[in-house]
């Protein structure tokens, strides 16, 4: 594995190239190497629709703090709606 000296991210193969080119995933700075890294993908992650990212705005900021007790359950009845989504 390559990182980029600048931002430190992990620098990738680029593809199409005829040289070998590492670009980083971050910055975009690009480094000639001399020889091709050998890279294999193990296995890949699937998620299920309840593991995904959801993002939830507040529609009312003026409104009194919510317990955590309260956020729990708000974002257990937006999952089960996004959930219920998926299968029909």
């Amino acid at each position: 594995m390559e990182f980029c000296d600048k931002c430190g991210a992990l620098m990738l193969p680029k593809k199409g190239e005829k040289k070998t080119v590492l670009k980083c995933r971050e910055c975009g700075r690009e480094r000639t190497v001399k020889e091709a890294p050998d890279y294999t993908v193990d296995y890949r992650v699937h998620h299920s629709p309840s593991e995904k990212i959801v993002v939830v705005e507040d529609e009312n900021p003026d409104e009194e703090e919510l317990t955590e007790d309260e956020r729990r359950e708000k974002r257990k009845e937006i999952l089960e709606f996004y959930e219920d989504e998926e299968t029909e």
